[in-house]
């Protein structure tokens, strides 16, 4: 119900705005540890990449996806509050890139994600309010042209581009950076599309696993079949996109069959609280392991940690993180930053609801 006084700009409409799902919580919680392990494991020796490579940010736009998908009503979305759901993207997104882009002068070693979220956020916008059929169509055609094309900038087909331009950065962002957001933008997408066909369906869910098994089997098995093909972490070819994405869609929607269901059992759900209490609060838990490995320079930056120090290390701050997100969740408090994000980017609709009414 709207509160007195408060416009329904802001105000969740549906059942699906307001629904905490504890399958994608619980996703983006093994998201955040994932890429937290990809930073601090010990490498010595290792010959090849370790399952945390990549991946874990992978699942992590995934469910951004999803995420941007229940919060602009799921299966039956806001059409009507698309202008309000889109300004309010744009100040996150703003503030994404502005987190990231201070969090990349620290020396941690990491390659920050944060930014590149940002301007997939953005580049999304376009797709927010799109019916089930042009979501997977545009998906399809992305997952295929855009690494065609970031082959063709990067062997310089279309003219080289010098460091020192400007549009340089923005290609960086675009199509050749760590997390291309052109590359990765199909990626939302699938999560965008799983959340618009109503995670509440059991038929739902299980569609969506088969299909993201079915995606990863291909993606991943096509580097079997053809040793040409790269499917290593962040190359960014189609099969890899198309492998790791259908991991991160199938881990989704086994973790709300699992976990968001009326008979699931009691210790199910204890085993997974610490997972979902993390993914309730990653973007605090996300830039305090930034900050934490940054003041531990002097060990070795991200990746390059001794063992007996990364170890020791991760150990730490999944029980710190799990910690703090269980004391949130207890007392039904937001991540500090989450809070703070939350809060500006609701501010335009705050004003509005503020304003007198305008006399006709």
């Amino acid at each position: 119900m709207t509160q007195p006084g408060r416009s329904a700009v802001v105000a969740p409409a549906s059942a699906a705005a307001r629904t905490r799902w504890w399958g994608v919580d619980a996703a983006r919680g093994l998201a955040v540890l994932g890429m937290m392990a990809a930073h601090v494991l010990p490498r010595d020796e290792l010959q090849g990449e370790l399952l945390v490579d990549g991946r874990p940010s992978v699942l992590f736009a995934v469910v951004a996806g999803v995420a941007l998908g229940l919060v602009t009503g799921g299966p039956s979305p806001h059409r009507e509050r698309a202008g309000s759901a889109r300004l309010q993207l744009v100040i996150r997104a703003a503030l994404l890139v502005g987190l990231g882009l201070l969090l990349w002068m620290l020396p941690s070693g990491i390659a920050i994600i944060l930014d590149y979220y940002g301007v997939m956020f953005v580049l999304v916008m376009p797709f927010l309010f799109l019916r089930r059929r042009w979501l997977a169509i545009g998906a399809a055609l992305l997952l295929v042209a855009m690494p065609l094309v970031r082959d063709a900038v990067v062997d310089g087909r279309w003219g080289a581009v010098p460091d020192s331009d400007p549009a340089a950065r923005a290609l960086d962002y675009l199509l050749t950076g760590y997390y291309p957001a052109l590359l990765w933008l199909p990626l939302l997408l699938a999560g965008l599309l799983i959340a618009r066909c109503d995670l509440g369906a059991t038929r739902a869910r299980v569609t969506a696993l088969s299909l993201g098994v079915a995606a990863s089997l291909v993606g991943y098995g096509s580097a079997a079949l053809v040793p040409a093909i790269d499917t290593s972490a962040h190359s960014g070819t189609t099969a890899e996109l198309l492998g790791s994405g259908g991991l991160a869609v199938a881990i989704i929607a086994g973790l709300t069959l699992v976990l968001d269901r009326t008979a699931t059992p009691r210790a199910v759900r204890v085993l997974a609280t610490p997972f979902v209490a993390i993914g309730r609060i990653p973007l605090t838990v996300y830039t305090a392991h930034v900050l934490i490995i940054a003041s531990l320079a002097a060990f070795g930056p991200a990746g390059q940690f001794e063992s007996a120090v990364g170890i020791s290390l991760f150990a730490a701050l999944t029980i710190a993180a799990a910690l703090v997100g269980l004391l949130c969740m207890r007392m039904g408090w937001r991540g500090p930053l989450e809070a703070l994000f939350s809060v500006v980017a609701g501010l335009p609709g705050r004003r509005v609801a503020a304003s007198p009414a305008v006399r006709q």
